[in-house]
């Protein structure tokens, strides 16, 4: 419908297969609105490069003109602006929170879990005539692992990069003290992911919010209720949707439901762990520093291999804090001891030097034994079995 309307350069097939990506869960009239936005924000751009050519002197006039007539059609950035907006106005009215803008980049390692992750979600919204409904659709993820490896940063991650909106649940606030409000609050999460679609449910937390059937001491039963809601909820999503996926995060996947694990739920399990290798803390580094400016004595690779084996994503993300703090506070006393220096240019910046990473390493110690990051990987291989 997009195509049909706009009189468009620099727009091939492939990118209008995207924009039918990203606007999947879009009524006919979002489509029209999108339309309407891209062409106000066009014709405000051909306004203002008419008024600014019109003040030119008459030896540009010629090379004005031509210009005027080749921007005159709509490019990929009047679409892309209209559908942020679009999607903006669709997140305010369901009420579903902002993405943050975390990129595959800011996600350092972890590839063979990236790649599976978007072979799961990514490749059913590319090629929605492969994954006809003649085949149950494989949408639940579950990412375990200790803490501070990175799985709601991956997480966040995959919703940015493949264009999805994100709905963040947190196990407790689903929790109600009135008989039905727990399980009216699983539906409405649900109800409002079909609504936003495409979208992404992440289940951050989820032994708190799914914990074995009759484990729970409630004299209720509340959580044997909640856990038989989410089921049929999660049943629903192979039956109804292409585009609708969830993704769970727990520490404690022993303490799960056993009935979430099998296929057609949190079927594909995927372990977020503690690499040794020096290289894989290089990689973490590399994405943690990547907005740093760095002293070109910098090796992050020795930096890597100074860093204790245990170390996981949030620690090493603590170390380049702590050493970019010092590095601001050393440029502090800096300024300081010569004032003259506020006003040159650039004596702002922070520049991170070897020995910022040198000096608070000591201060920081890993926040994972090496006992606890056996423990689990004896629970990976009970869960995964001893092939993998």
């Amino acid at each position: 419908m997009v195509s049909q309307q706009l009189p468009m350069r620099s727009i091939d097939d492939k990118f209008v297969k995207d924009i039918s990506v990203q606007t999947s869960g879009f009524m006919p009239r979002d489509i029209l609105a999108l339309v309407a936005d891209a062409g106000v924000s066009f014709a405000h751009k051909v306004a203002v490069e008419k008024s600014s050519n019109d003040e030119l002197e008459g030896a540009l006039t010629a090379s004005s003109s031509t210009t005027q007539k080749e921007e005159n059609y709509f490019c990929k950035e009047d679409i892309l602006s209209s559908l942020e907006q679009a999607k903006k106005r669709n997140r305010a009215a369901l009420g579903t929170p902002k993405v943050p803008d975390v990129k595959w980049e800011d996600v350092g390692g972890l590839e063979e879990v990236k790649k599976v992750i978007l072979d799961t979600i990514q490749l059913p919204l590319l090629y929605k005539h492969l994954f006809s409904s003649k085949l149950p659709k494989r949408s639940g993820v579950l990412l375990y692992g200790p803490p501070g490896t990175g799985k709601t940063l991956l997480a966040k991650a995959v919703a940015t990069e493949c264009s999805l909106n994100f709905l963040s649940v947190k196990g407790p606030e689903l929790i109600n003290m009135y008989v039905g409000e727990s399980e009216k609050n699983v539906r409405d999460i649900f109800e409002k992911a079909r609504s936003a679609r495409p979208c992404v449910i992440f289940f951050d937390e989820l032994d708190s919010l799914a914990p074995a059937r009759g484990s729970s001491a409630d004299s209720g039963g509340v959580m044997d209720r909640v856990v038989s809601q989410l089921l049929v909820e999660i049943d629903g999503l192979s039956d109804n949707s292409q585009d609708l996926f969830i993704i769970g995060a727990t520490n404690r996947p022993d303490l799960l439901d056993s009935a979430l694990l099998r296929p057609g739920r949190f079927d594909k399990l995927l372990y977020i762990g503690v690499n040794i290798e020096a290289s894989y803390r290089e990689r973490i580094l590399k994405a943690q520093t990547r907005k740093y400016k760095l002293h070109e004595n910098v090796s992050l690779l020795s930096i890597a291999q100074h860093c204790p084996p245990n170390f996981t994503g949030a620690d090493i993300y603590a170390l380049c804090a702590d050493a970019w703090f010092h590095a601001a506070k050393r440029s502090v006393k800096t300024l300081e001891a010569d004032p003259l220096r506020n006003n040159e240019a650039g004596a702002e910046e922070v520049i991170v030097e070897t020995e910022d990473f040198m000096t608070v390493l000591g201060d920081i110690s890993p926040s994972l034994s090496m006992e606890e990051l056996q423990n689990y990987e004896q629970l990976r291989q009970k869960i995964e079995g001893p092939s993998r």
